[in-house]
């Protein structure tokens, strides 16, 4: 009921949510390019670097180490992991705070804007009960979006939004401006380096810290195998490649 009452902004109280009508037909910045009449390309206008990619062109081995460090039971929930949230919840009262976002609750934060787009209504002036709202909502639009689109529509969308840091917007840019490839072609420890940025843009960046991202793509790496992805040797030998830029 509480969760009802957000959604249809009972009495102003909650601010405006993403209707279905926008989750269906989601807006987004995509990269203009200036095509020769040879049909090279020579230039791009744009507010953020995107170009999208459908399904088919992104790499497994990328999949994989996305749903392996960000969502492990992505395609178990249906935009909400509970299980995640109370273990959340036992690893903030022992002082350990993490998060417990899916992916889908991810991509309504990129794709929506619901922490700054849309108001919070009349109980967003009372501290601490803005940023409940605010989670409700994102947890709402999730919802919405796992009724609107497949597993697969879930996880294009997401590397079409996410800033991978360097001005790369979605992962047709970023696998381009980090190692001049294409989505479809990219391996492990590539897929490692971009998915542990993911978790601070510029912390993680193998340009401005390559310390700190190797130490990052290693730890996402060891994760594949918690996960059961790759075996500890594959891991290991993947953990002496140092990361081979093509920036």
């Amino acid at each position: 009921l509480f969760l009802f009452l957000i959604d249809i902004n009972f009495l102003w109280l909650f601010g405006k949510s993403p209707t279905m009508k926008a989750i269906s037909n989601p807006q987004q910045s995509v990269a203009s390019l200036i095509i020769s009449s040879d049909g090279k390309v020579i230039g791009k206008y744009f507010r953020e670097n995107r170009m999208p990619v459908t399904f088919e062109e992104i790499s497994p081995k990328l999949i994989e180490t996305l749903v392996a460090t960000e969502d492990e039971r992505f395609y178990k929930h249906f935009g909400i992991d509970f299980q995640g949230v109370f273990a959340a919840f036992k690893d903030m009262l022992h002082g350990n705070a993490r998060g417990a976002s899916t992916i889908t609750q991810q991509l309504v934060k990129n794709m929506y804007k619901t922490r700054d787009q849309y108001s919070t209504g009349l109980f967003g002036y009372i501290p601490g009960v803005k940023l409940i709202i605010m989670k409700m909502k994102e947890w709402i639009t999730a919802v919405k979006i796992e009724i609107a689109y497949s597993k697969n529509e879930i996880l294009t969308m997401y590397f079409n939004t996410v800033d991978f840091g360097s001005n790369s917007y979605g992962i047709k840019t970023a696998a381009k401006t980090y190692f001049k490839t294409k989505p479809s072609d990219l391996n492990y420890e590539q897929s490692a380096t971009l998915v542990g940025l993911l978790k601070a843009t510029t912390t993680y960046n193998p340009v401005v810290n390559p310390k700190r991202s190797l130490e990052r793509r290693n730890v996402v790496l060891q994760n594949l195998v918690h996960k059961k992805v790759i075996t500890q040797a594959v891991c290991d030998s993947l953990k002496e490649i140092p990361i081979k830029m093509n920036y």
